[in-house]
């Protein structure tokens, strides 16, 4: 079955296996970005990194701030109640990006906007600081970043409370994890955090941290530290440079750059969205994928991040192999952990849902994976016992248990009868879940304001099943779904990006990589646009 993107007057572009992509849709745009890396949106800037570049003193005057467009950026961005971070409020990421943006205005700021902005952001701390114990998600590193932070913002003048620090066991905990010879290791994710260290850090072992684009782990707070820690060097600066003029704002993004794995997450969502595999990757990148796949793994970034993880390498495995391409499923017991069940990287203190269900979608669609039915097996036990009150699913990458339910949900459709008989009380418990958080406009989200990223996993995980078998009931919720996304999206032009797209991915601040959402959005889109069309044709 065709299917005909919305876009009335557009002409058809023909795809060669049947399905009909309309020129200057959204999806035709989107596979345009996916084809060029150069001019995809990247990773929205934050306040968190932004704040980092804000807190370099120059060189030769260590009472001025190097970048001094990102000082008033986050002025300018602070929110009403005297935080910073995601337009969704969690504690977690708004804690710890006034933290980091406290430390620079008072001790850069020198206007009363300056002021009043401490005065705000410190008052917030004091209000809210007690709530990050009610949340179920860290974010990463948040636990040896946290004191440092504190410290940070103390040393620059900030009346910190003193009961905000209550992650020094947990701390002690990650640090036990780490080999003290991967600490400064470019390969060891800990790089990505290195601005943790504070006082502490060695300035030689933080230029050895280094990777090949000037940056440290991809990060630039860490590179900002780096250079405030009287390390600056040419890589670094332009690494910088780079980050902050690849948008109109002078505001830093929390990873630069991620090109695989932007390209791998669209793909994924516009894969279990049901557009053709030979649209979405595009044919310059599967001999890189696949080299990088018989090295040992996938990363984030070919070039820059040469950290595999296994939720980007079960994802290019299943792809691959979707397009004919030879692959190894061997390659996921590099991720293989002793209980059975898989690990992003090395030296995690938490397991991620999302990462199982990615590497079981890998088992279920690649042949060949040493012991794959004990591992299957395995993998579903592990999600039974993570299944949050019996209802969703959360991960450890993403704030909304919209995402890994969806996720979930989409993969357990493709079990085997026997393994699907098995798991099919928790999913039904996560279906019906979804229909019962639906609001009355057609919309879900979790944290208290409706998304249309999230609306977009309800409607993927509503409608994993074929079309033909969905009830009426979950035909009509679809429809609201589509309705509500397509209201949101018209009025992008006119809304705020970031209510549009609001961060709800988790790295060391919440963030959102746009082409990821974008593709999600639109994979849902399409879902909706097949349920409408099979009721016309199947009607029940």
């Amino acid at each position: 079955m065709a299917l005909d993107v919305p876009a009335a007057t557009a002409p058809l572009l023909p795809d060669r296996i049947g399905f009909e992509l309309r020129r200057n849709s959204p999806l035709a745009r989107i596979l345009e970005l996916m084809e060029n890396p150069d001019e995809r949106p990247g990773i929205a800037g934050c306040a968190y990194d932004t704040a980092w570049l804000a807190g370099v003193p120059v060189e030769h005057d260590p009472a001025e701030s190097r970048f001094p467009s990102c000082l008033e950026w986050l002025v300018d961005h602070q929110l009403p109640d005297g935080s910073w971070g995601g337009a969704v409020l969690y504690e977690h990421d708004r804690i710890l990006s006034t933290l980091a943006a406290l430390a620079p205005l008072a001790r850069f700021g020198h206007r009363t906007d300056d002021h009043d902005a401490v005065v705000a952001g410190t008052r917030y701390l004091w209000q809210h600081g007690h709530r990050l114990s009610i949340e179920p998600i860290e974010l990463v590193g948040f636990e040896l970043l946290l004191p440092t932070l504190i410290k940070r913002a103390q040393d620059a003048g900030v009346a910190v409370p003193p009961h905000l620090d209550v992650y020094r066991h947990e701390r002690e905990t990650k640090l036990s994890l780490i080999p003290p010879q991967a600490l400064y290791s470019p390969q060891a994710t800990v790089v990505h955090s290195l601005e943790f260290l504070g006082d502490q850090a060695d300035l030689e072992g933080l230029k050895a941290a280094q990777g090949v684009n000037g940056s440290i782990g991809n990060s630039p707070a860490a590179t900002a530290f780096l250079i405030s820690r009287g390390g600056g060097n040419a890589g670094a600066l332009a690494y910088l440079d780079s980050c902050l003029h690849r948008g109109e704002e002078s505001m830093a993004p929390v990873l630069h750059p991620c090109e695989t794995f932007e390209l791998l997450w669209a793909a994924y969502h516009l894969f279990i969205g049901g557009v053709p595999t030979s649209l979405i990757v595009p044919q310059q990148e599967i001999d890189s994928l696949g080299q990088a796949l018989a090295s040992g793994g996938v990363s984030l970034s070919a070039t820059t991040f040469p950290i595999p993880d296994a939720d980007d390498t079960a994802v290019a495995l299943l792809l691959l192999q979707h397009l004919g391409h030879p692959v190894d499923p061997s390659v996921l017991e590099n991720f293989a952990l002793r209980d059975g069940y898989f690990a992003s990287f090395p030296h995690e203190r938490h397991s991620s849902v999302g990462v199982n269900l990615h590497v079981l979608h890998a088992l279920l669609r690649v042949l060949g994976y040493p012991n794959c039915e004990h591992t299957v097996d395995r993998i579903l036990d592990y999600l039974n016992d993570e299944q949050t009150a019996g209802l969703y699913w959360l991960d450890k990458w993403h704030i909304s248990p919209y995402y890994a339910t969806a996720h979930a949900l989409c993969v357990l459709e493709e079990l085997p009868r026997d393994q699907a008989l098995r798991v099919a009380p928790m999913a039904e418990r996560s279906r019906e879940w979804l229909r019962e958080t639906q609001n009355a406009d057609g919309s879900w989200g979790f944290c208290g304001q409706p998304t249309p990223e999230e609306t977009a996993y309800a409607v993927l995980a509503l409608a994993a099943r074929d079309p033909g078998d969905l009830h009426e009931g979950d035909r009509h919720r679809c429809a609201l779904a589509g309705r509500y996304i397509r209201r949101a999206m018209l009025n992008t032009s006119r809304w705020d990006p970031e209510q549009i797209y609001p961060p709800l991915w988790i790295d060391k601040c919440l963030y959102t990589p746009t082409l990821v959402v974008r593709a999600a959005i639109e994979a849902a889109s399409i879902v909706c646009a097949r349920v409408q069309q099979s009721k016309e044709e199947f009607p029940l």
